[in-house]
């Protein structure tokens, strides 16, 4: 009797520990990808700082500058203030990912944006 019980603490015992490690596991990646977009999105601004007239330049930048995540499907967006792109412009580069689960824990993908602005 009492290894029937001791066998139902362990399945439930496990079967918490199991859902939090794959939780942690999901969060790690979501915040691994929250910082590589960041990231990228900096060395794609740093870029328009140095050849402003560049834009493809620019997004092919930030697509270089991402690990671990697909480049293909990264939204680059580059805009001038004021769109002449002179000197004193403030750039602002962007990005958008979508975050896919590994295991399919979330209906819909989780969109995931960096934005950095530079004079």
């Amino acid at each position: 009797m009492r290894r029937g019980q001791a066998l139902t603490e362990f399945a439930i015992g496990v079967t918490v520990v199991l859902v939090v490690l794959i939780g942690v596991m999901e969060l790690g990646r979501y915040l691994f990808t929250v910082n590589t977009l960041r990231n990228s999105v900096r060395e794609g601004a740093r870029y328009a700082i140095v050849r402003p007239h560049d834009e493809a330049g620019i997004q092919n930048r930030v697509r270089q500058s991402v690990a671990g995540i697909d480049p293909a499907s990264l939204n680059v967006q580059v805009n001038f203030n004021p769109p002449n792109r002179a000197s004193g412009s403030v750039v602002t580069v962007a990005a958008i990912y979508q975050f896919q689960s590994v295991l399919g824990l979330f209906q819909r993908p989780i969109m995931v944006s960096a934005t950095m602005r530079v004079p």
